[in-house]
């Protein structure tokens, strides 16, 4: 029976809990200032009153970015070369598996560059239980894996473009900008991966809300969500705030 519990690595310099992550809704919902808050989010009081408060915000907002990452990066690790990939037996399954672990590795990876290049400290990687997901894991296959990463995807398409606009450096819009397209490549690619394979129910379904469903629109409960949309889903996505966001990933955050 495969672990998806996986180590902690905390430090007391960078926070690595759920409580950390609610801290990044929190601040941006209540619109408090994000400069005083800096010591807990891995940057010294000094630098948090030397940047200025839109390159501290920007650095807020690229841990958040990077916790979400983490969280892909391993999700997709367990499947691809981790403790569920004997789940996967389909070859094209397989491949994706390791092409989306890699390109979020690869986000985590940019992302910590840039956070520690700005002055700020990275924060450390939380502890992540897949269990609210898929139970024990013994149930995993194909199917169930490309279900999840089409519940996954469009949550990380939704939570950049709610904080892109946020961001006051040019060149961190930029850059999460090319993110942002990426994971839409992503949710696409899972989709069509889906439909060829016959796992699809409503392959033309348009939505801009996905994983949410149409019946419970305003949800963040993944028992509501609804992964059978089209693999181009809409003109337009909306938006998820930090904290719709947590809401939805917070269970599995440690």
């Amino acid at each position: 029976m495969e672990d998806m519990h996986t180590t902690p690595t905390p430090t007391p310099e960078t926070p690595n809990s759920r409580r950390s992550f609610l801290g990044y809704a929190g601040l941006f919902g209540a619109g408090l200032a994000l400069v005083s808050c800096a010591p807990s989010m891995g940057m010294s009081s000094s630098m948090g009153n030397t940047m200025g408060g839109g390159a501290a915000q920007d650095l807020e907002i690229l841990n958040y970015a990077l916790t979400l990452e983490y969280l892909e990066a391993e999700f997709y690790t367990a499947f691809s070369s981790g403790p569920l990939a004997a789940k996967l037996t389909n070859p094209r399954t397989k491949e994706y598996a390791k092409e989306l672990a890699s390109h979020e590795q690869a986000h985590v990876e940019a992302l910590s560059a840039t956070i520690s290049k700005l002055g700020g400290t990275p924060v450390a990687k939380p502890t992540f239980d897949f269990s609210p997901l898929i139970g024990d894991g013994s149930g995993q296959n194909d199917m169930t894996f490309l279900q999840l990463a089409a519940t996954i995807e469009p949550v990380g398409v939704r939570a950049y473009l709610g904080q892109v606009a946020r961001l006051s450096n040019p060149e961190l819009i930029s850059a999460a900008a090319a993110i942002h397209a990426v994971e839409a490549n992503h949710v696409s690619g899972v989709q069509e991966l889906r439909v060829a394979l016959g796992y699809h129910k409503n392959p033309t379904r348009q939505t801009n809300i996905a994983p949410q469903s149409d019946a419970n629109p305003s949800s963040t409960n993944v028992a509501d969500f609804n992964a059978d949309y089209s693999p181009t889903p809409t003109a337009f996505w909306t938006p998820l705030t930090m904290a719709q966001v947590l809401a939805i990933v917070g269970p599995v955050i440690k």
